[in-house]
Order: structure tokens, then C-alpha cells, then sequence
């Protein structure tokens, strides 16, 4: 291989090609996106939603019957389990499961990138829910959470492809980590719009995908600007494979669009911190 723009060459001509396999998006998943962007979500329809999946039921009876709850009465069914978790948190424990299936690679180099990828993700979609729950935007706390989880997206896809090109051109060579990295951050908020649409994501979440590095995003509106913080803060914080302990949340524009003041930003710094070392899921309620 001749070096990075090959590699990326042949990437962008397999993805224009459709010579790739896609993530794949089952029709729970599709369903459980759109039902968290629904303000009148039925319960009920979520839980049956919910009971059609084998891996979703088992994650929501073992958030159901977590530490939260020890010294309760043990829940056997998804009805039960939706009754003690509620609406908000059945979602975040359905679309988090959801989301980290994807997280997985054949390579052993471009595994070590999965978790990582995946903490950041989560992290954000933590961070962002936090925050709109915390700035008085409670009515986009729970599609904060999921355009966090989404926010990258078309790292994970790049990431796939990567992995195909090497596998089906039998290419032996050794791939650099600080080539993967690059090009990642080259072309990920475009490639995750593409995957969005094509998975048929609510627009709002494209949204979020695509513009989440904009230079300026005092016109982007109060959901990108919630991602966008979040995801500097667990930047800063070193959670994911884009570290920046650099970044000062207090001068960005997002602070200063959300009102973001230093009081809750060093909250925020604590709570994402608090939710790594105890690896907090999103069967945990929320402070």
C-alpha cells in the first residue's frame, strides 16, 4: 500500500460503491429511535416492543433488578421491569444495548478501538442528557442521550470499512493506529449523515451526526450544542480515542449558548468522572 491516501482513496471508493456491509440496524432499533423522539411514547408499546428481543429483555430485567433496587421484590417480565424503571430509563437501557452491539472487530489493533469508541459514546450521551436535564431542557433530555450515543457513528462505520478493505484486498501490511486515527477525524461526521439517512434515523439525529464539529454552532440549536459540550468534556476528561486535556469548557461557544455557567460545568467534569469509575449504565436513575 503507498501510504494514507490509498488507504483512504480505496475506503471512500468502497463506500461509493456500496461495497460494504453496514452496520447492521434491526427494526427494534429503528422503532425504539423513533419512539424516543415520540413526546406521547406509550409505555406498554415499548415494553412489547421490548419482549420481542431476546438480548433487550435480558438487559432490561438485569437494570430492573440492579443495585438500585436491592431489597425489592425481583422482577421476571418486561411489564414488571418497565413498571419499576419507567418510560425514560426502559428507553436508555433498550437503545444502549442496541448501540453497543455494533462495537465489535475482527482485527485485534482496530478491536482496541471499540471500547474507547464506545465509553466516549457513552459518556456523551450521559454528559448531554445531564445537561439538558440539568439547563431546563428536560422535554430534549432523552433524544440528548441518544444523539450522544449516535454523535460517532461514522466512526464506527469507517472503522468497518476499514477493516473490509484490508481483509478482502488481502493486505498484510501493518495499519498504523495514527493512521486509523486520521482517518476517522476526516471524514466521520460526513460518513455518520450518509449511515443515518440510510439507516432512516430521525432527521434530528443526523443532525447531531453531521454538524456536532461545526466551528460555529451558535445557529446550530440546543441539541447539537448539548452534544457538542458533552462530547468536549469527556474529551478533556480523556474518555474515548480523541483526548484533548487542552479544552476549557468555560470559553467555548456551547457554555456560552446553553448558559453553561462554571458551576454546573464542574458538576458536569464530576458527574461523567463518577460514571466511569463506577462504569454506570443506563439502567442507573438519574441525579
Amino acid at each position: 500500500m503507498s501510504g494514507e491516501r490509498s488507504l483512504l482513496v480505496m475506503i471512500e471508493e468502497r463506500i461509493a460503491a456500496g461495497r460494504f456491509e453496514l452496520p447492521a440496524r434491526s427494526r427494534v432499533a429503528t422503532e425504539l429511535h423513533r419512539l424516543v423522539s415520540d413526546p406521547e411514547v406509550d409505555l406498554a408499546k415499548v415494553a412489547a416492543l421490548i419482549a420481542g428481543d431476546a438480548a433487550l429483555t435480558g438487559e432490561v430485567l438485569r437494570a430492573a433488578n440492579g443495585a438500585l433496587y436491592a431489597g425489592l421484590s425481583k422482577v421476571a417480565t418486561v411489564r414488571e421491569a418497565s413498571v419499576r424503571l419507567g418510560t425514560s430509563q426502559l428507553l436508555r437501557v433498550a437503545v444502549q444495548t442496541c448501540e453497543k452491539q455494533q462495537y465489535c472487530a475482527r482485527s485485534p489493533m482496530l478491536k482496541g478501538f471499540m471500547e474507547p469508541l464506545w465509553q466516549h459514546s457513552l459518556g456523551v450521551a450521559h454528559g448531554a442528557a445531564w445537561l439538558a436535564r440539568k439547563l431546563g431542557y428536560r422535554d430534549l433530555e432523552q433524544v440528548a442521550f441518544v444523539g450522544g450515543l449516535l454523535h460517532d457513528v461514522g466512526k464506527l462505520l469507517l472503522i468497518k470499512v476499514i477493516e473490509d478493505v484490508f481483509v478482502d484486498e488481502g493486505l498484510h501490511e501493518d495499519l498504523s493506529e495514527r493512521l486509523v486515527l486520521e482517518i476517522l477525524e476526516s471524514a466521520h461526521t460526513t460518513r455518520g449523515f450518509d449511515l443515518a439517512r440510510g439507516w432512516g434515523l430521525p432527521d434530528e439525529y443526523g443532525l447531531v451526526i453531521r454538524d456536532h464539529h461545526l466551528d460555529d454552532l451558535s445557529q446550530a440549536g440546543t441539541l447539537i450544542n448539548l452534544v457538542s459540550l458533552a462530547n468536549k468534556a469527556c474529551r478533556r476528561l480523556g474518555i474515548g480515542i480523541d483526548a484533548d486535556t487542552s479544552l476549557v469548557l468555560a470559553v467555548t461557544e456551547e457554555a456560552a449558548t446553553l448558559g453553561a455557567g462554571d458551576i454546573v460545568l464542574a458538576q458536569l467534569m464530576v458527574e461523567l468522572e463518577d460514571q466511569l469509575e463506577a462504569g454506570e449504565t443506563a439502567g442507573t436513575a438519574p441525579r
